[in-house]
């Protein structure tokens, strides 16, 4: 890999040793990616979450830090700035109803910590897993250094920036240097199709979206996919359509032709290349994908969880329309999960107080499977889960051992009501 007099420098300590760090690491990354150099990048999206978690990403990476470890690179770090724009994934908790989430003190008082760090870096404190929606928005060929499931997907495919998809600890990496190593999405001729998806039967509604998403993800596994007689989607079916490739997939680009940047055509998608296969989502290949996300969806609901990406604006106008009136079942919990951002452009509207009225919540900033995995926070009950959100029909499973409902908007309402399915 190709370095120049500043990378040189940066690599000899010239500039501290975090950049020293973060660009060693890069540079070993490459390497093995086969990258011929680094390029600039003008946006990143990465995580940032209570410090210690963070100084695990630098040396010294022992499985256990001091707390002398943790505060000499909290002060390390606090001396840095981010040259381009950075926007931060979902955290651990609602900062504002961080305690009717259960969280504690201790876990409150580290991510307040880590936000005021963030924001003296010049990280926008965004918290959330749709930067495409509003805040950190690349243009078409735009490139930049992306984490997240959906959101390096997204902006590859129906942005048409250029982004790999990065591990939370390479992004940051890019986001303080600037640069990131050109290989993968970098190239043309890395970003054409590779398997064809022929869709032959409806596709209504999110978790239809969902669905084909999975079905995609299972198929292609790190190819990319180009769905042949699908219709144009709204931005929250594409979200979700990205977001579900990637659960058991793990790809960073597809294609809807006529429909995506780098798509006018079939055969602009492919390019010179001939599909690898093709696979056919019909009817029974849809119905088979909902059984799959579906256990024992029968009986009492502990949780209906909607907002996976996040919810948009809209989506959120959506639940208020379905739960205007009624109420929230005792026993159930109702949590809609979306960005602070979102948030407050929806109270301003009404809808979190029709929400919060119905009896459910609407909470920012996190992901289920964040607050709980990582912290030591008290959960809600998770015995059975309803969602319209094909991640987490599937990492709930995995992660709680959840018994799932997974369907559309409407029937999880309704769940929530009934307290049941």
């Amino acid at each position: 890999m190709q370095l120049d007099d500043e990378h040189k420098r940066i690599l000899d300590g010239g500039r501290g040793k975090i950049l020293q760090a973060a660009l060693t690491d890069l540079f070993k990354y490459g390497k093995a990616m086969g990258a011929d150099r680094f390029i600039p990048i003008t946006s990143a999206h990465t995580s940032f979450m209570p410090m210690a978690r963070m100084a695990a990403c630098f040396p010294p990476r022992r499985v256990r830090l001091t707390r002398e470890d943790v505060d000499r690179f909290t002060r390390e770090m606090a001396g840095l700035r981010v040259p381009v724009k950075t926007s931060i994934n979902p955290g651990v908790l609602d900062m504002e109803k961080w305690q009717r989430m259960g969280a504690d003190q201790e876990t409150y008082d580290a991510v307040i910590e880590a936000d005021g760090i963030a924001r003296g870096c010049g990280i926008l404190p965004t918290y959330s897993c749709t930067p495409y929606i509003s805040e950190n928005i690349p243009i078409q060929g735009e490139t930049c250094a992306w984490a997240e499931t959906s959101a390096c997907l997204y902006a590859n495919s129906m942005l048409g920036a250029r982004s790999n998809r990065e591990s939370f600890e390479t992004a940051l990496y890019s986001a303080f240097l600037g640069i990131t190593p050109n290989f993968g999405m970098h190239l043309d001729e890395n970003r054409k199709g590779t398997h064809l998806i022929d869709v032959r039967c409806e596709i209504d509604g999110i978790s239809d979206w969902g669905a084909l998403g999975f079905f995609t993800g299972e198929k292609v596994g790190l190819g990319i996919p180009v769905f042949n007689r699908l219709r144009r989607p709204t931005v929250e079916e594409a979200k979700q359509l990205a977001i579900c490739i990637n659960v058991p997939g793990s790809t960073t680009l597809f294609h809807i032709p006529g429909v995506t940047p780098e798509a006018t055509t079939l055969e602009a998608a492919f390019g010179e290349n001939a599909p690898r296969e093709t696979f056919v989502f019909d009817e029974e290949a849809k119905q088979a994908t909902y059984a799959k996300l579906n256990h024992e969806p029968e009986g009492k609901v502990d949780l209906v969880f909607l907002g996976c990406p996040h919810a948009t604006l809209y989506e959120i106008k959506e639940v208020c329309r379905l739960l205007e009136g009624r109420r929230v079942a005792r026993g159930t919990a109702l949590w809609v999960m979306t960005s602070h951002a979102t948030r407050a452009a929806a109270c301003r509207a009404g809808y979190g107080r029709i929400i919060e009225e119905s009896g459910g919540e609407l909470f920012a900033d996190g992901c289920l499977g964040m607050y709980y995995l990582y912290y030591p926070l008290e959960r809600p009950a998770l015995g059975r889960v309803a969602t319209n959100a094909g991640k987490q029909a599937f990492t709930v499973r995995r992660s709680f051992g959840s018994n799932v409902f997974f369907g559309d908007e409407k029937r999880c309402i309704d769940i929530a009501v009934q307290g049941g399915n």
